[in-house]
């Protein structure tokens, strides 16, 4: 009885646990208790202080299915979840009120896709730099990450 006792405060103290982070390759890396991971997190640099995107992989390694309501940072006044694509030819973007993050897969953030839009910046983006970005979720709850600001051609074009 008493090693079920001690099994059970273990366990309960691992589901408290903060979320854990690391760098790995440049790479940003936060998992919750959840199964929610958040990998290769970046935005390009910026000249002005009207808008940005944020770009990610969100994968989803719970037995249930997820939702990324939306996200914020103190670097922009608004933040929102939109959907860029071609449509009779002409490229448009759409806010999307949440995205699904069905169990078991990874949904990408990337150019002419998904991304989250940053609208009235603090200060323009500078190569080089970091800033925090917490995403919402309706089961995983809040998960803060680093986004890495890399050139104008993405994090593929970095020369580190």
């Amino acid at each position: 009885m008493k090693s079920f006792v001690i099994a059970l405060i273990a366990g309960f103290a691992l589901l408290q646990w903060p979320a854990v982070s690391q760098d790995a390759d440049e790479n940003q890396i936060r998992q919750t208790n959840a199964g929610v991971q958040v990998t290769d997190v970046w935005a390009r640099k910026t000249r002005r202080t009207m808008s940005a995107a944020v770009y990610m992989k969100l994968h989803n390694g719970a037995e249930q299915s997820d939702i990324l309501l939306g996200a914020t940072t103190p670097r922009a006044s608004m933040t929102t979840l939109h959907m860029s694509g071609e449509v009779d030819g002409i490229m448009r973007m759409e806010m999307q009120d949440e995205v699904m993050l069905p169990t078991g897969q990874t949904v990408e953030f990337a150019p002419g896709g998904l991304h989250i839009m940053l609208m009235g910046l603090s200060e323009p983006l500078a190569e080089g730099t970091t800033f925090p970005l917490t995403l919402t979720l309706e089961k995983a709850g809040e998960i803060t990450v680093n986004v890495h600001v890399t050139g104008l051609s993405g994090p593929a074009g970095d020369q580190h």
